[in-house]
């Protein structure tokens, strides 16, 4: 991001002219930046996780009769689901806390992404470059999706050891309610991919040496096999905590988890990385106007 103002005196205007401060900035370093972060994270609890949480869990036992033993297979993650994942590095304390003090970083990153992709849209509306439905259309997903992702911070708030939480009347379990803020981050993910593609779609966007035509096929395969991923990733989840079985086993799951994250958390890096070097700058213009 470049920051500049213009001349204190423009011509016709004398002396008298308010300094206007300008930004010029690149729409996809904010989204690199962004999934940088998640992964820096991601980095930093797993460390914090190994240094002082992964022989402290247990005791469990691997096999009946067997002498009890320590370690992340006695995780949460590992008795609900059958494996763990990422986020058993920032289950427990004090990863659990150290890794909340890092989470900002990526959120707000991410959530100015979000910001300034949105004045894109808005813009290109204004240019006559997309339909009015696309603007409205951005104008509620805007919203929605900073509070999907702004309240991917519930899962440092309800631990997967907590105590029941009361909600009206009935006990809500706290391994839930943690587990509904990583929902929320997903679908926010699956809005802001969708946005993506739309993206390609209205600009005829060319990626990686492929054609406009097999660049829009691809977008709109990947948006799709996200959407199902994610879809079937809750759904399994949900059916565990509804009904105490997950409605699909074997190794599905652990699939599910990993192409999830390969999807969501890895490709927009390289989209992201595409986007830098072909994609204009967006000026932004800030004037501090006298009142009358």
């Amino acid at each position: 991001m470049n920051y500049q103002n213009v001349p204190r005196v423009e011509e016709g205007q004398g002396g008298n002219a308010p300094v206007s401060t300008v930004y010029n900035i690149q729409v996809e370093k904010f989204r690199l930046y962004a999934y940088i972060s998640f992964w820096g994270m991601c980095l930093f609890a797993i460390i914090m996780t190994r240094l002082t949480v992964a022989n402290t869990l247990g005791p469990c036992p691997l096999t009946e009769g067997a002498e009890p033993t320590y370690g992340l297979h006695c995780s949460v993650l590992m008795a609900t689901f059958g494996f763990n994942n990422i986020c058993v590095n920032w289950d427990y304390s004090p990863a659990r806390e150290a890794t909340a003090m890092v989470y900002p970083i990526f959120e707000y990153l991410l959530i100015a992404y979000i910001i300034v992709d949105y004045l894109q849209i808005v813009n290109d509306y204004d240019n006559d470059r997309v339909s009015a439905g696309i603007k409205k259309s951005a104008n509620i997903l805007l919203w929605l999706k900073i509070v999907l992702i702004a309240w991917f911070r519930m899962i440092f708030v309800c631990t997967v050891l907590g105590e029941d939480i009361p909600i009206f009347g009935f006990e809500l379990k706290s391994v839930v309610a943690h587990t509904l803020g990583f929902f929320g981050m997903q679908f926010g993910l699956i809005l802001i991919a969708f946005q993506n593609v739309v993206y390609i779609y209205y600009k005829g966007v060319s990626m990686w040496g492929m054609s406009t035509d097999l660049t829009m096929k691809m977008a709109a395969l990947y948006l799709v096999t996200l959407f199902v991923i994610t879809c079937l990733k809750i759904s399994w989840a949900s059916s565990i905590f509804m009904y105490g079985t997950p409605w699909i086993s074997g190794g599905w799951p652990k699939f599910f988890d990993r192409t999830w994250m390969l999807l969501a958390a890895f490709m927009p890096l390289l989209f992201a990385a595409h986007g830098i070097k072909t994609e204009p700058n967006m000026t932004i213009q800030i004037t501090n106007t006298p009142r009358a």
